[in-house]
């Protein structure tokens, strides 16, 4: 949001997938229905709520076995789901491509600026830190992949990846050298159906106006209570989960930047697994005032903070 507020408005992007012609009017109108009678389009995560129950909904029934007297489910059932995943993986997808609407940078990718990220990288090369992240976007994992610190022959972080086929096995270090890349909310780039071995699939397929097949099952875009259903029913993410913990117990300190506080999964997992471990907050001034956001992380985080109320997020480098 610091580098283009209007690229990465999630209701934005919403809007514009919802208006363009990448969903077929027939996944619109079964979205629609799951939506309340007000609302002609779906703009938060918090609307997509009865969507991902009528998903889960419809996968136990496909997966009932069929016996020859007909299908549990109608036609029209049978392809809720994959509407679904077609229009998470389209936000998710325009997310992780962000471009600048406007000023001098208009139609230019969004990239992370070099004098906030140098110190990162470094700090991530000297203490082999883990990483996790929530957002979709390409940001992070391109300006790794630059540094070498990701993707490359040795690298310093690792997402469990390797030959674009997933494997849990695939995160375990050498030697105990490195950390893990983890991607807890999903990534556009992975697909796969339902047990079968997810893949990582390059920018290059994302591009393409055809989504890949069996994309957006691994993408988390939801209400927050239904967030941990979709994290559990995927073979990647309900992985990174489980790292993320074993991330937080070897870790010394948690360094939590960017990051509103509103996903109630991820807070609980933090205030259960931090111990006495410092925690250091990186907000932004916007967000509220130094004594209700640090009354909000404490309460969250299940202890004291160490609170940064910043005007500009990117300004940050002491890691």
């Amino acid at each position: 949001m610091a580098i283009s507020p209007e690229a990465f408005n999630l209701p934005n992007a919403m809007i514009d997938i919802w208006a363009d012609e990448s969903l077929e009017d027939d996944q619109k109108e079964l979205m629609s229905a799951c939506l309340p009678r007000d609302v002609a389009q779906p703009t938060s995560e918090q609307q997509l709520a009865k969507l991902q129950d009528t998903v889960n909904a419809c996968e136990i029934l496909l997966s009932v076995r069929d016996t020859g007297a007909g299908h549990w489910l109608s036609e029209e059932g049978r392809r809720f789901p994959d509407a679904v995943y077609k229009l998470t993986f389209l936000v998710a997808r325009k997310m992780h491509l962000a471009k600048h609407i406007s000023g001098e940078r208009c139609g230019e990718s969004c990239v992370v600026p070099g004098d906030f990220f140098a110190p990162l990288i470094q700090k991530i090369k000297e203490t082999q830190s883990h990483v996790a992240t929530l957002n979709y976007d390409g940001l992070l994992s391109t300006a790794l992949r630059e540094a070498g610190v990701l993707g490359s022959s040795k690298p310093t972080l690792i997402d469990g990846f390797v030959s674009s086929k997933f494997d849990r096995t695939n995160l375990f270090r050498k030697k105990s050298f490195g950390g893990w890349y983890l991607h807890l909310h999903g990534s556009p780039l992975f697909v796969g159906k339902s047990g079968a071995t997810p893949r990582k699939v390059a920018e290059s397929t994302i591009r393409r106006r055809t989504p890949p097949q069996q994309a957006g099952r691994h993408i988390v875009l939801t209400h927050f209570t239904h967030k941990p259903k979709i994290i559990a029913s995927s073979e990647v993410l309900s992985i990174y989960w489980e790292f993320l913990q074993m991330a937080i117990d070897e870790s010394q300190e948690i360094v939590i930047f960017g990051y509103s506080g509103n996903d109630i999964h991820l807070n609980r997992i933090i205030s259960q697994q931090r111990a006495d471990k410092h925690v250091k907050v990186i907000d932004w001034l916007g967000s509220g005032t130094l004594a209700v956001r640090s009354s909000f992380w404490t309460e969250q985080l299940g202890g004291e903070v160490e609170l940064h109320l910043l005007e500009d997020v990117l300004t940050f480098s002491d890691w």
